[in-house]
């Protein structure tokens, strides 16, 4: 009789954790429909840190091409912070996946029609979208390890024997039996083997930790993959014949699944409580893990393309939000001209942007003073150029370019570490832009300050030199300088524009509207006196200024 109470009780509490796991997952479902549907269009407000962006990279770094922006042009166009910006995923998968398109631009254009046409379906498609990004989100991400490694390493790691696991917890199945006969021995005998296994797990969990967490939500991927099948359209065909091939495949390693994987999607934490204590005592989901690592392992072509559906879908979900946010985007016209023709394009991080617009038929030189928008513009353009590649975006009214390969020589440093100073950064960094011209169809490049880091005499000569050179190439090149000279020596060569500004009221006012023509105005000298420096030390700037350009020598007073 007491042990039928018993039963009835663990039965009871059982069926309310159950009960109560259900009703919890429903609130939640709804309380995230309804925070998507309010927050699309609206400023992602996620903030990543430096080791978090660095661990979303692995997956792309495992994967890279020679079309792969390279780190110079990716921290040049502040493309972390673009990242954080569209970072709308909702899934670790989906975060790697999105970086990776954003590293790897696509050279053959039906590839990004292909994408088009999912991010156009799951911008028309509310309830499809929210349904997805609900589902994503109850997949969540894993916080404090790259999921791309781990699972490289669960590829590689060596098979682990059970037989010691299987013999302590046969001894706890035979000291329950042993209480029957002596309570006192048979719980002595139960206490130790039982502190004995919580003792050693915690041995081995410190060891498989990351590898169980992998294990657990590459499962977490499985069972909502299932959920994502059925919710796919027409768009994603080649995706859900795919999808159906890999989930038969893992079907053999779903047996006991739950020992390994968290039940909370179903079941709630209380029940998830419960499994916890039982795999300390008897290491169930350890004794899971071994034997199913063999298998994975068997089948680590399909676990690659489970994660690249998965997370491409995330990442669409999240490039059909972005369009959403930005006030103006088109998608990109692909031609096979040595041409770009931009209309209203503006820069994604800068609020209330001023739109410009480009007709770049040959390569271009942009003057300005300082502060006018020059370095502004050229990361405008390279980011657009990026865009239009990987998203299939662009941020203006028209964007047209042929497909091609992106470098850029910016925000350069010396590096102290390396001996190495700014000029010999500056002559390696367009070294590498010539380099790429030898070997790919087309490059585009952005340089501001060409070899700013040497003496004016050798910078006029060598820069007009390398920017000549780059016009009996494939090479786009857009250069920012503040030499005028080379608006001179390169005027065959290179067309010209400018940004200026006025003074109004004893301040400088800048436009930031790009046009034609080279530069005409200076502002260095303004600025100073706009910032109060000495009145003596103003004129007398303003004075060999003018005897400069009068007489073509500096003269010091």
């Amino acid at each position: 009789m007491e042990g039928s109470i018993v039963l009835i009780f663990f039965l009871a509490l059982f069926i309310i954790l159950i009960y109560k796991g259900i009703i919890e997952k429903k609130r939640s479902v709804e309380k995230l429909k309804t925070r998507f549907q309010e927050e699309y269009g609206k400023a992602n407000k996620r903030q990543l840190k430096d080791e978090e962006l660095e661990r979303i990279s692995h997956y792309w770094k495992d994967r890279m091409t020679e079309h792969s922006i390279d780190e110079l042009t990716w921290n040049d166009l502040d493309m972390d912070l673009v990242y954080e910006q569209m970072a709308y995923t909702r899934s670790s998968l989906g975060d790697d996946y999105l970086y990776y398109l954003l590293r790897n631009p696509v050279t053959e254009e039906k590839v990004l029609i292909n994408r088009e046409r999912k991010i156009a379906c799951l911008s028309k498609n509310q309830e499809l979208r929210i349904k997805l990004q609900v589902i994503f989100a109850q997949m969540g991400r894993i916080r404090d390890y790259s999921l791309a490694d781990y699972l490289k390493y669960l590829m590689k790691e060596e098979p682990r024997s059970n037989l010691k696991h299987y013999v302590i917890d046969i001894l706890i199945v035979v000291s329950i039996f042993l209480m029957a006969y002596n309570m006192g021995l048979g719980w002595a005998a139960f206490f130790l083997l039982i502190l004995y296994n919580i003792v050693m797990y915690f041995k081995d969990k410190a060891y498989l930790e990351p590898y169980l967490i992998s294990l657990r939500y590459l499962f977490k991927i499985k069972a909502y993959a299932k959920e994502i099948l059925d919710l796919l359209p027409v768009e994603w065909q080649e995706e859900k014949k795919q999808l159906q091939e890999i989930l038969q495949f893992m079907k053999k390693m779903e047996k006991n699944s739950f020992l390994v994987m968290s039940p909370g999607r179903m079941a709630g934490e209380g029940l998830e409580l419960l499994l916890d204590y039982l795999r300390m005592c008897f290491h169930l989901d350890i004794i899971k893990f071994n034997n199913m690592l063999s298998l994975l392992q068997k089948q680590e072509e399909e676990i690659w393309k489970l994660y690249e559906i998965m997370g491409e879908t995330d990442a669409c979900i999240a490039i059909a939000e972005y369009r959403a946010f930005l006030p103006q985007t088109v998608c990109p016209v692909f031609h096979e001209e040595k041409e770009i023709h931009m209309v209203k394009g503006y820069h994604p991080l800068i609020e209330k942007a001023v739109p410009n617009s480009l007709e770049m038929k040959k390569n271009v030189l942009l003057t300005g003073s300082n502060a006018s928008g020059k370095s502004t513009f050229l990361k405008t353009l390279g980011i657009n150029v990026l865009l239009a590649q990987t998203i299939h975006t662009c941020l203006a009214e028209e964007f047209q370019m042929p497909f091609c390969s992106l470098y850029t020589s910016m925000s350069l440093k010396d590096n102290l570490t390396l001996k190495e100073s700014y000029y010999m950064a500056e002559i390696k960094a367009i070294k590498r832009i010539l380099d790429a011209a030898k070997r790919k169809n087309m490059v585009v490049c952005m340089v501001d300050e060409v070899l700013r880091g040497t003496n004016t005499m050798e910078r006029i000569a060598a820069s007009t030199q390398i920017l000549k050179s780059m016009t009996n190439k494939n090479i786009i090149c857009m250069a920012a300088t503040h030499d005028v000279e080379l608006t001179k020596t390169l005027e065959k060569e290179y067309d010209n524009y400018h940004f200026e500004e006025s003074m109004i009221e004893e301040d400088v006012v800048f436009s930031y509207q790009l046009r034609e023509g080279r530069a005409t105005s200076c502002n260095a000298i303004n600025l100073l006196e706009h910032l109060g420096y000495d009145k003596n030390l103003i004129e007398n700037a303003r004075i060999m200024v003018r005897n400069f350009e009068e007489q073509g020598e500096w003269i010091c007073r």
